[in-house]
């Protein structure tokens, strides 16, 4: 889709929202609607307006990696205009230039924790985001979404005693001095940059939660930003979290940023007179060439164009210079900081990467806004419109109906849930060859490589990635070709069996408003809070009787395979990419012979293989769980919807016709009208742009 095209989509959305709030704010002052009707309706108006400041711009998610004290903290705050420069008095009471950021920044490493900046609107949150932003916490034992109030604009002091691992715990509020921070957040309502920033301390974390924070965040990125500090080069230490991420961008295609920041501090001549930032970047491009390959040539999709230096400091000494009058130096250093192209990219990102998801998302939130109060109009307009001598009739049907739908619901559930089974049984039986084929590709490698130097391990490592992905992708009889076409049977088989259940072919006709075919009850549900999302992990497991291990590293798979972000077999690629991230830091702390060594890389291929197929099965067992989940949850709001409608009908079968029940029918017949002008368009940007892959 074109810019040109995408403008298009955003202004249509906008201006139905319009029409979305007006008909929602009409509707408030209806005669005869439920207990609180007005003011939820009015809510949800308030909540349409937020909508449209949300579709006017796409909110782009930007996961930073690099090593400890790469940069990364003092970067994402100069990219939200949250570094200044300051001069205080040093401890012996001399003058001296600090810089502040939103986040503490120090040489020795300094975050302990994944830290988040998320943008707002001053509309859009209860919070005072003004400044530097509104500080909340989880700790390790908050309970699941319970963040923690700590203030707006806290000093940097504070901020540290969350987010740093040797700051006075006494600078926090009193009530948390004792506990384990999980993570941190700052609410931003003046930013420059609209991104979610997630500056993530690194795979691998010794801090379980930690680790399983990061890797939702990186399964949340649209992009990610590589660190590194323009003092150093790139070594072995490098390679297994670039290792990870190069498994994230090839199954998800996802852009990858080099960064190589902080060039005002290395500023000096080597002996050819190349300064030294530009040496290390030449050097890291390289290192990237040589280790990442495809094919035997380097692996460009991934590298692009290699390391782009910037200086956030150079930026925020040309803010203070401006400030202080001193133009043509202010323009001077605001140049050599290199942040506005670096901006530029990003913004570039955000029209070409997020655009048609982000307006599909905020098409689906509107629809759910308006669905079930149009639902419920459009079904008193029916009764309204029905003789008294009718709605007995209309009465005794729903009654049969409710009594159907609540003896369906556990028998569907138990029926689809062992066909579920059955269609993962088959998706994985090529499985059963995967070890052998792994043995007959990689151990003359692992054999003719000296596995104990990391650059040379890495190459067996990419390569067993990249013959992971291929093998479970490959057409036509892949695990990945054969679930698609497993899970159309089964989607197929939920239509038929809701069908033979509830006695009609028409469902979206008999449900008033409940449309149960194949393009909605079979779509999975859009968002899964994360308590729900670890209890749909742990029945999966249950069900396919998978191991206790791929269960306790699995949780963070939920909220992706349910809501559809990444395919479930590239899931699994990604769950083998940290399975061997850990495996290869167990390895390398082992002192034991090249030989012995290179044995145990080839042993550890069957483990790998049946932890692989174990992950694929929970990837694609969550999914199926999902659909028959969103199935429960439809049929659940029937039976609501039906418990209400009976309890209308009771109410208007005691109030006979009246001269003004043709006004009353006119009146509705109007709002109705209306709120389906507004439904329609919605769910057309919902269908049409939501087409787009989705990451």
């Amino acid at each position: 889709m074109t810019p040109t095209e995408l403008d298009g989509l955003r202004i249509q959305l906008r201006d139905t929202l319009i029409d979305g709030e007006s008909w929602l704010r009409r509707i408030a002052a209806m005669d005869g609607a439920p207990e609180d009707w007005e003011r939820t309706a009015l809510d949800a108006a308030a909540e349409m307006l937020r909508l449209r400041t949300r579709s006017a711009s796409s909110l782009i998610k930007v996961a930073m990696l690099g090593a400890f004290s790469s940069g990364k903290s003092f970067l994402l705050s100069a990219l939200q205009g949250g570094l200044e420069l300051v001069t205080v008095p040093d401890r012996d009471g001399i003058p001296a230039e600090k810089f502040v950021g939103l986040l503490p920044s120090s040489p020795v490493p300094t975050t302990a924790c994944p830290a988040t900046v998320v943008p707002v609107e001053p509309e859009d949150t209860a919070h005072d985001a003004s400044q530097r932003g509104f500080l909340r916490v989880q700790f390790t034992d908050s309970q699941d979404d319970e963040w923690e109030d700590v203030g707006n604009s806290p000093a940097p002091s504070v901020v540290a005693a969350y987010a740093m691992q040797d700051a006075d715990p006494l600078e926090r509020l009193r009530q948390h001095w004792d506990r384990e921070v999980a993570e941190i957040e700052i609410l931003l309502s003046t930013y420059r940059l609209p991104a979610m920033l997630y500056d993530l301390p690194g795979a691998g974390s010794v801090n379980a939660i930690h680790d399983t924070i990061i890797r939702q965040a990186m399964s949340k990125a649209d992009c990610f930003i590589y660190v590194v500090h323009a003092s150093r080069s790139m070594s072995d230490d490098d390679l297994e979290l670039i290792r990870f991420l190069y498994a994230h961008h090839k199954i998800s295609k996802k852009p990858v940023i080099w960064l190589v920041t902080a060039i005002d501090s290395a500023t000096h001549l080597d002996h050819r007179n190349v300064r030294a930032w530009q040496a290390n970047v030449d050097r890291n491009n390289t290192y990237l060439k040589d280790n990442f390959t495809l094919d035997g040539r380097p692996d460009m999709g991934f590298i692009n164009e290699g390391f782009i230096p910037v200086s956030p400091a150079s930026e925020a000494r040309s803010i203070a210079l401006e400030a202080q009058g001193n133009l043509a130096e202010a323009r001077t250093k605001a140049a050599e900081s290199r942040m506005d192209g670096l901006r530029a990219m990003l913004d570039d990102l955000i029209s070409r990467e997020t655009g048609q998801p982000h307006l599909a998302r905020v098409a689906d939130e509107a629809s759910g806004l308006l669905d079930h109060r149009l639902n419920w109009l459009s079904d008193r307009l029916r009764m309204e419109r029905t003789p008294i001598e009718e709605l007995q009739g209309s009465l005794s049907a729903q009654e049969s109906e409710l009594h159907k739908v609540r003896a369906a619901v556990p028998r569907l559930r138990t029926q689809l849930e062992e066909q579920l089974k059955e269609h993962t049984r088959r998706a994985c039986r090529p499985f059963d060859r995967l070890a052998a084929h792994l043995h007959s590709v990689l151990d003359a490698q692992i054999l003719a490589t000296d596995v104990k130097r990391p650059t040379k391990a890495n190459q067996v490592q990419l390569a067993k990635t990249q013959e992971m992905q291929s093998w479970i992708e490959a057409r036509p009889d892949g695990p990945a070709a054969l679930w698609e076409r497993q899970v159309e049977h089964f989607k197929r088989e939920i239509v038929r069996r809701v069908k033979e259940e509830l006695g009609a072919d028409d469902r979206a006709r008999q449900l008033h408003g409940h449309s149960f075919d194949i393009e909605t009850l079979t779509m999975p549900r859009a968002r899964i809070e994360r308590p729900a999302g670890r209890d749909l992990v742990q029945q999966t497991a249950a069900l396919l009787g998978i191991s206790a291990p791929i269960v306790a590293t699995g949780s963070w798979m939920a909220g992706m395979a349910a809501a559809g972000l990444v395919f479930p077999p590239a899931i699994a690629v990604l769950g083998l990419s940290m399975l061997v991230y850990m495996g290869v830091q167990r390895r390398r702390s082992r002192a034991t012979s090249l030989e012995v060594t290179q044995r145990e890389w080839i042993a550890a291929l069957d483990s790998e293989a049946r932890e692989v197929r174990e992950s694929f099965e929970l990837s694609i067992g969550l999914q199926g769980m999902d659909l028959i989940a969103n199935l429960v949850e439809r049929l659940e709001s029937y039976q609501d919807e039906l418990e209400g409608s009976m309890a209308r009908l009771h109410e208007r079968m005691a109030h006979p016709d009246t001269q003004d029940q043709q006004a009353l029918v006119d009146r509705l017949q109007a709002v109705v009208a209306e709120g389906e002008s507004v439904m329609t368009p919605l769910r057309a940007l919902g269908t049409a742009v939501g087409a787009a892959p989705r990451r």
